[in-house]
Protein backbone atom coordinates (compact mmCIF):
# COMPACT_ATOMS: atom_id res chain seq x y z
CA UNK A 1 0.00 0.00 0.00
CA UNK A 2 2.89 2.12 0.56
CA UNK A 3 3.97 1.76 -2.74
CA UNK A 4 1.23 1.96 -4.35
CA UNK A 5 0.06 5.25 -2.81
CA UNK A 6 3.96 6.52 -3.16
CA UNK A 7 2.72 6.08 -7.45
CA UNK A 8 -0.51 7.58 -6.84
CA UNK A 9 1.19 10.98 -5.38
CA UNK A 10 3.89 11.12 -8.09
CA UNK A 11 1.77 10.25 -11.33
CA UNK A 12 -1.66 11.76 -10.04
CA UNK A 13 -3.01 11.63 -14.10
CA UNK A 14 -1.70 8.51 -14.90
CA UNK A 15 -1.90 5.98 -11.43
CA UNK A 16 -3.73 3.31 -12.49
CA UNK A 17 -1.26 2.86 -15.18
CA UNK A 18 1.77 2.23 -13.10
CA UNK A 19 -0.17 1.14 -10.14
CA UNK A 20 -1.51 -1.99 -11.97
CA UNK A 21 2.63 -2.42 -12.86
CA UNK A 22 3.45 -1.60 -9.20
CA UNK A 23 0.96 -4.43 -7.64
CA UNK A 24 1.51 -7.06 -10.45
CA UNK A 25 5.78 -6.95 -9.52
CA UNK A 26 4.28 -7.27 -5.93
CA UNK A 27 2.77 -10.68 -6.82
CA UNK A 28 5.30 -12.08 -8.91
CA UNK A 29 7.84 -11.27 -6.31
CA UNK A 30 5.54 -12.42 -3.69
CA UNK A 31 5.50 -15.97 -5.72
CA UNK A 32 9.42 -15.78 -6.00
CA UNK A 33 10.18 -15.55 -2.01
CA UNK A 34 6.91 -17.22 -1.10
CA UNK A 35 8.69 -20.77 -1.72
CA UNK A 36 11.80 -20.23 -0.55
CA UNK A 37 11.22 -17.81 2.60
CA UNK A 38 7.31 -17.42 3.00
CA UNK A 39 6.25 -20.95 3.66
CA UNK A 40 8.84 -22.00 6.13
CA UNK A 41 7.66 -19.46 8.54
CA UNK A 42 4.43 -21.80 8.97
CA UNK A 43 5.74 -24.76 7.72
CA UNK A 44 8.61 -27.10 8.09
CA UNK A 45 9.69 -28.34 4.58
CA UNK A 46 12.31 -31.37 3.84
CA UNK A 47 13.14 -33.25 1.00
CA UNK A 48 11.08 -36.32 0.59
CA UNK A 49 13.65 -38.95 0.15
CA UNK A 50 10.67 -42.26 0.16
CA UNK A 51 11.84 -43.69 -3.82
CA UNK A 52 8.39 -45.14 -4.18
CA UNK A 53 7.25 -41.68 -4.21
CA UNK A 54 10.02 -39.52 -5.69
CA UNK A 55 11.29 -41.72 -8.40
CA UNK A 56 8.09 -41.78 -10.80
CA UNK A 57 7.22 -37.89 -10.00
CA UNK A 58 10.95 -36.63 -11.08
CA UNK A 59 10.31 -38.86 -13.96
CA UNK A 60 7.34 -37.10 -14.76
CA UNK A 61 9.00 -33.91 -14.16
CA UNK A 62 12.02 -34.63 -16.64
CA UNK A 63 9.61 -36.09 -19.26
CA UNK A 64 7.99 -32.53 -19.21
CA UNK A 65 10.81 -30.43 -19.35
CA UNK A 66 10.90 -29.53 -15.67
CA UNK A 67 14.62 -29.11 -14.23
CA UNK A 68 14.30 -30.38 -10.58
CA UNK A 69 16.27 -32.76 -8.92
CA UNK A 70 14.38 -33.35 -5.76
CA UNK A 71 10.82 -33.37 -4.04
CA UNK A 72 9.74 -31.58 -1.02
CA UNK A 73 7.41 -32.59 1.34
CA UNK A 74 5.72 -29.62 3.99
CA UNK A 75 3.95 -30.68 7.35
CA UNK A 76 0.10 -28.92 5.93
CA UNK A 77 -1.94 -31.68 8.02
CA UNK A 78 -1.16 -29.21 11.37
CA UNK A 79 -3.16 -26.98 9.47
CA UNK A 80 -6.33 -28.91 7.90
CA UNK A 81 -6.93 -32.53 6.45
CA UNK A 82 -6.70 -30.94 2.40
CA UNK A 83 -4.59 -32.90 -0.05
CA UNK A 84 -2.17 -30.60 -2.06
CA UNK A 85 0.83 -30.10 -4.28
CA UNK A 86 2.44 -27.76 -6.03
CA UNK A 87 5.14 -26.73 -8.54
CA UNK A 88 5.34 -23.29 -7.28
CA UNK A 89 7.90 -20.04 -8.20
CA UNK A 90 8.98 -17.91 -10.75
CA UNK A 91 12.50 -17.35 -12.86
CA UNK A 92 14.19 -20.46 -11.44
CA UNK A 93 12.89 -20.59 -7.77
CA UNK A 94 10.80 -23.40 -8.79
CA UNK A 95 10.19 -26.55 -6.66
CA UNK A 96 7.85 -29.60 -6.25
CA UNK A 97 6.13 -29.75 -3.05
CA UNK A 98 4.09 -31.90 -2.11
CA UNK A 99 2.03 -31.94 1.63
CA UNK A 100 1.98 -34.79 4.14
CA UNK A 101 -1.92 -35.26 3.78
CA UNK A 102 -1.44 -36.47 -0.18
CA UNK A 103 1.55 -38.45 1.15
CA UNK A 104 -0.80 -39.88 4.23
CA UNK A 105 -3.79 -40.40 2.37
CA UNK A 106 -3.49 -41.08 -0.94
CA UNK A 107 -2.24 -43.98 -2.74
CA UNK A 108 0.80 -43.81 -5.47
CA UNK A 109 -1.52 -43.57 -8.75
CA UNK A 110 -3.37 -41.09 -6.58
CA UNK A 111 0.16 -38.89 -6.07
CA UNK A 112 0.83 -39.34 -9.78
CA UNK A 113 -2.52 -37.79 -10.87
CA UNK A 114 -1.74 -34.53 -8.60
CA UNK A 115 1.69 -34.51 -9.69
CA UNK A 116 0.65 -34.45 -13.22
CA UNK A 117 -1.96 -32.19 -12.58
CA UNK A 118 0.47 -30.16 -11.31
CA UNK A 119 2.97 -30.29 -13.63
CA UNK A 120 0.55 -29.04 -16.23
CA UNK A 121 0.44 -25.77 -14.28
CA UNK A 122 4.22 -25.23 -15.40
CA UNK A 123 4.12 -26.39 -18.56
CA UNK A 124 1.67 -24.69 -19.59
CA UNK A 125 2.75 -21.76 -18.04
CA UNK A 126 -0.13 -20.59 -16.26
CA UNK A 127 1.83 -18.55 -13.74
CA UNK A 128 2.46 -16.12 -16.31
CA UNK A 129 -0.55 -16.33 -18.01
CA UNK A 130 -2.37 -15.66 -14.68
CA UNK A 131 -0.45 -12.36 -13.78
CA UNK A 132 -1.23 -11.15 -16.85
CA UNK A 133 -4.66 -11.64 -16.63
CA UNK A 134 -4.03 -10.38 -12.62
CA UNK A 135 -2.85 -7.33 -14.12
CA UNK A 136 -5.38 -6.62 -16.68
CA UNK A 137 -8.17 -6.88 -14.07
CA UNK A 138 -6.43 -4.73 -11.73
CA UNK A 139 -5.60 -2.53 -15.11
CA UNK A 140 -9.05 -1.98 -15.41
CA UNK A 141 -10.10 -1.93 -11.87
CA UNK A 142 -8.31 0.95 -11.00
CA UNK A 143 -8.64 3.09 -13.92
CA UNK A 144 -12.20 2.54 -13.12
CA UNK A 145 -11.69 3.57 -9.24
CA UNK A 146 -9.88 6.92 -10.44
CA UNK A 147 -12.71 7.92 -12.55
CA UNK A 148 -15.03 7.13 -9.88
CA UNK A 149 -13.35 8.67 -7.29
CA UNK A 150 -13.03 11.90 -8.45
CA UNK A 151 -16.68 12.07 -9.18
CA UNK A 152 -17.61 11.06 -5.31
CA UNK A 153 -14.70 13.00 -4.17
CA UNK A 154 -15.88 16.23 -5.79
CA UNK A 155 -19.37 15.66 -4.72
CA UNK A 156 -18.52 15.22 -0.53
CA UNK A 157 -16.26 18.31 -0.04
CA UNK A 158 -17.33 17.55 3.71
CA UNK A 159 -15.21 14.33 3.89
CA UNK A 160 -12.08 16.35 3.37
CA UNK A 161 -10.55 14.14 0.76
CA UNK A 162 -7.86 16.05 -0.88
CA UNK A 163 -7.41 13.81 -4.06
CA UNK A 164 -6.80 10.40 -4.64
CA UNK A 165 -3.49 10.24 -3.13
CA UNK A 166 -4.75 11.50 0.11
CA UNK A 167 -4.46 8.58 2.94
CA UNK A 168 -7.75 9.95 3.90
CA UNK A 169 -10.09 8.37 0.80
CA UNK A 170 -8.11 4.74 1.57
CA UNK A 171 -11.45 3.49 2.63
CA UNK A 172 -13.56 4.97 -0.55
CA UNK A 173 -10.93 3.60 -2.99
CA UNK A 174 -11.10 0.30 -1.26
CA UNK A 175 -14.98 0.30 -1.20
CA UNK A 176 -14.44 0.58 -5.27
CA UNK A 177 -11.82 -1.51 -5.83
CA UNK A 178 -13.66 -4.48 -3.95
CA UNK A 179 -17.13 -3.87 -5.53
CA UNK A 180 -15.33 -4.10 -8.75
CA UNK A 181 -13.73 -7.38 -7.75
CA UNK A 182 -17.03 -8.84 -6.47
CA UNK A 183 -18.49 -7.85 -9.12
CA UNK A 184 -15.78 -9.74 -11.50
CA UNK A 185 -15.96 -12.78 -9.53
CA UNK A 186 -17.99 -15.12 -12.07
CA UNK A 187 -15.33 -13.80 -14.58
CA UNK A 188 -11.86 -14.27 -12.55
CA UNK A 189 -13.35 -17.56 -11.42
CA UNK A 190 -13.74 -18.77 -14.80
CA UNK A 191 -10.39 -17.87 -15.40
CA UNK A 192 -9.00 -20.11 -13.32
CA UNK A 193 -11.34 -22.57 -13.38
CA UNK A 194 -10.65 -22.36 -17.48
CA UNK A 195 -6.72 -23.25 -16.82
CA UNK A 196 -7.35 -26.05 -13.93
CA UNK A 197 -9.26 -28.27 -16.52
CA UNK A 198 -6.60 -27.15 -19.01
CA UNK A 199 -4.03 -28.38 -16.13
CA UNK A 200 -6.45 -31.50 -15.41
CA UNK A 201 -6.27 -32.96 -19.01
CA UNK A 202 -2.62 -32.45 -19.04
CA UNK A 203 -2.01 -34.12 -15.80
CA UNK A 204 -3.99 -36.94 -17.19
CA UNK A 205 -1.74 -37.19 -21.03
CA UNK A 206 1.43 -37.02 -18.86
CA UNK A 207 0.57 -39.35 -15.61
CA UNK A 208 -1.91 -41.64 -17.07
CA UNK A 209 -3.65 -42.23 -13.82
CA UNK A 210 -7.19 -41.81 -14.53
CA UNK A 211 -8.46 -43.91 -12.08
CA UNK A 212 -6.17 -42.60 -9.44
CA UNK A 213 -7.19 -38.53 -10.72
CA UNK A 214 -11.17 -39.66 -10.31
CA UNK A 215 -10.27 -41.20 -6.89
CA UNK A 216 -8.56 -37.86 -5.51
CA UNK A 217 -11.61 -36.18 -6.61
CA UNK A 218 -13.70 -37.45 -4.53
CA UNK A 219 -11.62 -36.75 -1.40
CA UNK A 220 -11.79 -32.79 -2.59
CA UNK A 221 -15.23 -33.48 -2.42
CA UNK A 222 -14.62 -33.30 1.78
CA UNK A 223 -14.39 -29.31 1.38
CA UNK A 224 -16.32 -28.89 -2.39
CA UNK A 225 -19.54 -30.00 -3.14
CA UNK A 226 -19.18 -32.70 -5.77
CA UNK A 227 -22.09 -31.74 -8.41
CA UNK A 228 -23.35 -28.28 -8.63
CA UNK A 229 -25.79 -27.35 -11.19
CA UNK A 230 -24.23 -25.97 -14.02
CA UNK A 231 -25.04 -22.07 -12.96
CA UNK A 232 -23.65 -22.85 -9.47
CA UNK A 233 -20.18 -23.78 -11.14
CA UNK A 234 -19.88 -21.07 -13.35
CA UNK A 235 -20.69 -18.63 -10.59
CA UNK A 236 -19.05 -19.76 -7.97
CA UNK A 237 -16.20 -22.48 -8.99
CA UNK A 238 -12.47 -21.36 -9.31
CA UNK A 239 -11.82 -25.13 -10.05
CA UNK A 240 -13.94 -27.90 -12.06
CA UNK A 241 -16.87 -29.92 -9.77
CA UNK A 242 -15.61 -33.19 -8.70
CA UNK A 243 -18.57 -34.57 -11.23
CA UNK A 244 -16.65 -32.57 -14.00
CA UNK A 245 -13.24 -34.17 -12.64
CA UNK A 246 -14.69 -37.70 -13.04
CA UNK A 247 -16.11 -37.45 -16.20
CA UNK A 248 -12.90 -36.08 -18.05
CA UNK A 249 -10.59 -38.91 -16.07
CA UNK A 250 -13.43 -41.65 -17.11
CA UNK A 251 -14.04 -40.26 -20.70
CA UNK A 252 -9.65 -40.11 -20.74
CA UNK A 253 -10.08 -43.50 -19.80
CA UNK A 254 -12.53 -44.81 -22.53
CA UNK A 255 -10.01 -43.74 -24.72
CA UNK A 256 -7.07 -45.66 -23.71
CA UNK A 257 -7.89 -48.84 -23.49
CA UNK A 258 -4.02 -49.71 -22.54
CA UNK A 259 -5.01 -48.48 -18.90
CA UNK A 260 -7.77 -50.63 -18.28
CA UNK A 261 -5.02 -53.62 -16.91
CA UNK A 262 -3.83 -51.56 -14.17
CA UNK A 263 -7.03 -49.88 -12.81
CA UNK A 264 -6.49 -52.10 -9.51
CA UNK A 265 -2.80 -51.20 -9.18
CA UNK A 266 -3.48 -48.72 -6.17
CA UNK A 267 -0.49 -49.91 -3.43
Amino acid sequence: MAALYAVVRKLSRTWWIWGAIVTIAFVAFGGVIAPVLIVPLFNNPKKLEDPRVVTPILSLARANGIATGEVWEIDASKQSKRVSANVSGLFGTERITLNDNLLNRASLPEIEAVMGHEMGHYVLNHIYKGLMEIGILVLIGFALVARLFERLRARAPRWGVRDVGDLAGMPLAALLFTTYLFVCTPLINSLIRVQEYEADVFGLNAAGKPDGFAQTALKLSEYRKLDPGPLEEMLFYDHPSGRTRIFTAMRWKAEHPETWGTAGARK
